[in-house]
C-alpha cells in the first residue's frame, strides 16, 4: 500500500514537467526581465513559467533605463525543490497552473561615485 502511494506521489510531482509559475514585480515597474529560456517580459508579469530541474540555474536579468542592471539566480532564492514540494502538497492548485508566488526585485538607480548619495536617493 505504501509503495503505491509513494509511486503516485512521484508521478504527481514529476508529471507536470516541474513547471514553476511565478509573478514578477520590479521597482520601478516597466522593467524588462530576461528569462533563462531567452524570452523577455515587462513587469509586472502576472505569469512567468520556469522549469525546475536538479542542479540547474534560473538566472534572470532585469534592465530599466536609468537603473543598474540586476542579475538574480531564482533557483538559489525562489525556484527550490523544497518550495516545489511544499507548494505541491499544501497548495495542489499549483499543479493545475496557479502561480506559486511573487518575486519582487528592486533596482538601484545609476548614480555618481560613492559618497554622493543622500537619503532621498535610496529606493
Amino acid at each position: 500500500m505504501s509503495r503505491t502511494w509513494l509511486m503516485s506521489l512521484l508521478v504527481l510531482l514529476g508529471g507536470p514537467g516541474c513547471a514553476y509559475k511565478l509573478r514578477l514585480n520590479t521597482v520601478p515597474a516597466g522593467a524588462e526581465v530576461r528569462l533563462p529560456n531567452g524570452s523577455s517580459v515587462v513587469t509586472p508579469a502576472e505569469e512567468v513559467q520556469l522549469l525546475w530541474a536538479p542542479f540547474n540555474r534560473q538566472p534572470v536579468t532585469v534592465l530599466a533605463a536609468g537603473y543598474r542592471p540586476l542579475t538574480v539566480d531564482l533557483r538559489r532564492h525562489e525556484v527550490r525543490f523544497g518550495h516545489y514540494i511544499r507548494d505541491t502538497l499544501l497548495r495542489p492548485a499549483t499543479l493545475l497552473g496557479k502561480t506559486r508566488g511573487t518575486v519582487n526585485l528592486v533596482l538601484v538607480p545609476i548614480h555618481d561615485h560613492v559618497g554622493t548619495w543622500d537619503a532621498d536617493d535610496v529606493p
